[in-house]
């Protein structure tokens, strides 16, 4: 998979795309769309990289490391190829590649399991134990701990603002909130516009159009202030316990570090939140980084939000194209962001009739696993 930056010249008319929701993924597949060809309009209320969306923040964490799933590993590779494209189209690096750290808890096979498969495949990997970690990151303490070369950080707040005047630059046109959605038009405070297909990418508001089988669970974070480390900082990784669903991302930029946990929270929706993080939660995520990081036992808290998972019951994606030829791509589950711009080709092939590189059945909307009871906490 390659992409070229410069547009082909039409030899029929373009097809007119909409795509609804304007987060990483609708902007991801709104330039892929463009670099194919297609004329396209993008719809949210919020210029891109603001409002109450899930890809506002200042630090996501990229992995390859999947267990044994040998699919999801696969596609990591081929986003962070694309990540390292839209790099170089930037001229930025928008990987910040400090590794990915999966602690081995008594008990947990996870992290031994991904330090398999990533050696099987020939994927930079080590298993480390107490003294190696604390000799690489000075300060930081687990037992055993699988480390994912390829792992880091990425950032919305950098990536988004980058995304937005690009696509402006290459036609794309932005308008308001999306009022009612078909497969062939869209209804907005400027009335009804025809297209020849329209993608839905809008995340926690997608249950206002269809029938999606997907939970919206409320997530908490909190970030701790961790400039005490100076320049260690920069090299931390990203760390994380399985079991626990505990993860730590490090974002040098503003010298924080964010704690949370992966494992779906109580239902919720962005619309009317109070973004309020309970004490209780707050305390548990101070524990899990005080384990890990003994100095930052009394870090002072810089910020407190929360965020929303659309998630399924298997943690898989929604990537599929409806009866009626919408095309959809939701239920991200808390770890769609490193995929974005596999997804943004994905959802533009469909759009387009063009095949996919990625097994589609595995995604599809229909799969009997999304309905019944919840399968994964998280992958």
């Amino acid at each position: 998979m390659t992409y070229t930056t410069s547009l082909p010249k039409p030899s029929k008319p373009m097809p007119r795309v909409a795509v609804v929701g304007g987060g990483i993924m609708g902007g991801m597949t709104a330039a892929s769309l463009r670099l194919k060809g297609a004329d396209v309009t993008l719809f949210d209320p919020h210029p891109m990289g603001t409002g109450p969306g899930a890809s506002i923040d200042t630090g996501r964490s990229f992995r390859v490391h999947y267990g044994q799933d040998e699919t999801l590993m696969a596609m990591a590779l081929q986003a962070r190829r694309l990540w390292e494209h839209w790099s170089q189209e930037w001229g930025t690096n928008l990987l910040h590649g400090t590794s990915k750290v999966l602690v081995e808890k008594a008990g947990d096979a996870s992290a031994k399991e991904s330090w398999k498969a990533m050696r099987r495949l020939g994927l930079p990997a080590d298993r480390r134990g107490r003294e190696e970690l604390a000799h690489e990151w000075p300060g930081f303490v687990a037992d055993m701990a699988t480390i994912d070369r390829l792992g880091g950080v990425l950032d919305p707040s950098d990536i988004l603002p980058r995304l937005s005047p690009w696509l402006q630059k290459r036609g794309v046109r932005f308008k308001g909130a999306a009022l009612d959605v078909s497969s062939q038009w869209v209804a907005s405070a400027e009335g009804k516009e025809m297209f020849d297909v329209v993608v839905l990418t809008a995340g926690a508001w997608t249950q206002q159009w269809l029938d999606v089988p997907m939970d919206v669970t409320r997530q908490e974070l909190v970030y701790f202030d961790a400039g005490s480390l100076g320049s260690r900082l920069d090299a931390l990784p990203v760390f994380s316990n399985m079991a626990s669903g505990f993860y730590a991302i490090p974002t040098a930029k503003d010298g924080r570090i964010k704690v949370a946990n992966h494992h779906p929270g109580p239902s919720g929706h962005p619309d009317g939140d109070d973004r309020q993080v309970a004490p209780e939660f707050e305390a548990r995520a101070r524990q899990f980084l005080s384990l890990h990081l003994p100095e930052l036992s009394e870090a002072r808290v810089m910020r407190r939000y929360v965020c929303f998972y659309s998630g399924t019951s298997d943690r898989d994606f929604i990537l599929d194209q409806m009866d009626d030829g919408m095309v959809l791509g939701c239920g991200f589950s808390g770890h769609g962001f490193k995929f974005a711009p596999l997804i943004g080709e994905t959802l533009a092939n469909m759009a387009l009739g063009r095949p996919s590189d990625i097994p589609l059945d595995r995604f599809s909307a229909h799969r009997p696993s999304l309905r019944g009871e919840l399968s994964k906490l998280a992958v």
